[in-house]
Formats: C-alpha cells, structure tokens, sequence
C-alpha cells in the first residue's frame, strides 16, 4: 500500500530513482526496493526524505483526509472570532510600535540631558 502511493506520487511528478535519490540522500537501490515494494516496512525517515523530495504530503500518502465542516455556521462563527483577533492584535502592535518610539525619544532626551550636564560641569571646572 505504502509503495503504491510512493509510486503513484513519483510518477505524477514524473521523476527518475536518480533524482529522487539527489534529492533525498537515499540511494537508487534503496529506493527501487522500496518503490516494488519488495522494503515492506521503510523507515519513517526515508518515507519523509522521499515525499519531501517528491513535493508531496504525508498526509496524502497516509491516506489521511481532511475533513470539511460539518457546521458552516460554526466555520463561519470561527471565521469571525479569528478575524476579531486579528484585529485586537493588530491594534495591541500598534500600540507597542508607538510605546517603543515614545521609550526611545525619552532615552534620547535622556542622553541629551545627561551629555548637557556633562558638557556644564566640565566647563565649570575649567572657569574655577
């Protein structure tokens, strides 16, 4: 079953055991036995090197399907709450951005303040 969806997935890319195998690390002869079937349990590592190198899913090899919505108001409903969120988030950023520039102008004067002061009693020093 597991070589047949390989196979399937590696003959809709229409690719070559070599290219698969430049791509994975795997070598061809691993990956002819594993294509005929004659590895009957590959490793879950090769299976990821090999659909990852095939462009392909796990889930699509797996045979896992995704199921739909059986509730669209629920997805609606989700839909709703996730671009509400969104929204607090964006505004939340917004107002960080600006916390943060507000934080670096008082540092700025800070500094300015502090070289003044420096500036002030060196001179005076100098005068006394």
């Amino acid at each position: 079953m597991l070589s047949a969806a390989l196979k399937s997935l590696k003959e809709s890319r229409k690719m070559t055991n070599r290219e698969i195998s430049e791509l994975s690390g795997i070598p061809e002869s691993t990956l002819a036995r594993i294509f005929s079937g004659q590895t009957d349990n590959p490793s879950f590592q090769s299976v990821c090197d090999i659909v990852t190198a095939l462009d392909g899913s796990l889930d699509e090899i797996a045979g896992i399907r995704h199921k739909k919505c059986d509730m669209p108001h629920m997805c609606e409903h989700h839909n709703e709450l996730i671009e509400h969120y969104q929204s607090e988030l964006d505004t939340k950023n917004k107002w960080l951005l600006r916390l943060f520039v507000i934080c670096l102008c008082l540092v700025a004067v800070l500094i300015l303040l502090l070289a003044v002061d420096i500036v002030n009693s060196d001179f005076g020093v100098f005068r006394g």
